[in-house]
């Protein structure tokens, strides 16, 4: 493998598809039929050399893994070399419970996050625990300072709005030959944003919701993300390098042969897919 790789190992919001208590229609599909299964948002990246990145752990961490089994170097545990944490809410760092002494038991697995996201870590249990005992070994990222992977691969942190309750939230520019924006969760598009698709070759960007009109039950605007309707008309001439991702189970562009895919694929957009590559 000569190429840099990164594979879409989540495409869900937080609470993936099927999501706990539903019965919607689409949930209920994707409990007969697994295929349709949707994972909380996650990225992995994967070196020549065969070290892993994963960006954001999410409670679906082990069957996430299992999704690159596949790629070389082919070995009996298929472990992060590195974790790249966004922000602190529960879909994006919860899997870091697997890697204590009741699971996979790591010895220093370096997790890059803000200063802020390393004192929740750290003042919260069981997150402390696995700080304690030398399983994770967290480090500090700076927004707009490059940190230097693996020799090579260059990635650098994009601080986003979002709902900041106990750190801020980062988006994460990567660079090789081809560049990759990495935005799955923000509240709304900035010029920093704004700047960032047209800089990048492709940009995997928020896609939490089709419209505010999925929300039957819950306010919108406590929960604002950027709507794949105004996103679709904020970035013409960017079709061909967009991918939505981190889609709430109630969002229509899940139903892989609807209408409303279909338009939005016509127009040049994809929409993320468990298992999906990005050459880098």
């Amino acid at each position: 493998m000569q190429k840099i790789i990164a594979r879409i190992i989540g495409s869900a919001q937080d609470g993936g598809v099927p999501q706990i208590g539903c019965r919607c229609t689409r949930c209920d599909y994707a409990r007969t039929n697994p295929e349709h299964t949707r994972y909380p948002a996650s990225l992995a990246i994967v070196r020549p050399s065969g070290k892993v990145l994963v960006v954001d752990v999410t409670p679906s961490l082990p069957r996430q893994l299992d999704l690159l089994r596949d790629l070389p170097p082919s070995r009996d545990k298929v472990l992060p070399d590195a974790v790249l944490l966004t922000h602190a809410h529960v879909g994006h760092y919860a899997g870091l419970i697997f890697f204590g002494r009741e699971v996979a038991s790591t010895k220093g697995l370096p997790v890059y996050c803000t200063p802020r996201m390393r004192h929740f870590l750290e003042s919260n249990k069981p997150y402390r625990y696995l700080v304690e005992r030398g399983e994770i070994h967290i480090k500090d990222l700076k927004c707009g300072e490059t940190l230097i992977y693996d020799g090579a691969l260059r990635i650098i942190p994009v601080e986003v709005p979002h709902r900041n309750e106990d750190a801020e939230t980062l988006a994460f520019m990567v660079k090789s030959k081809r560049s990759l924006f990495y935005a799955p969760d923000f509240d709304n598009y900035t010029e920093t944003i704004d700047r960032c698709i047209r800089d990048s070759d492709i940009s995997m960007l928020d896609g939490s919701f089709w419209s505010p009109e999925e929300l039957v039950d819950r306010v919108f605007d406590e929960i604002p993300h950027p709507t794949i309707m105004e996103s679709r008309e904020r970035l013409r001439g960017y079709e061909n390098r967009i991918i939505f991702t981190h889609m709430n189970h109630t969002n229509p562009v899940l139903d892989r042969n609807g209408l409303l895919r279909a338009e939005l694929e016509k127009q040049g957009f994809r929409i993320a897919e468990e298992g999906l590559d990005i050459f880098l």
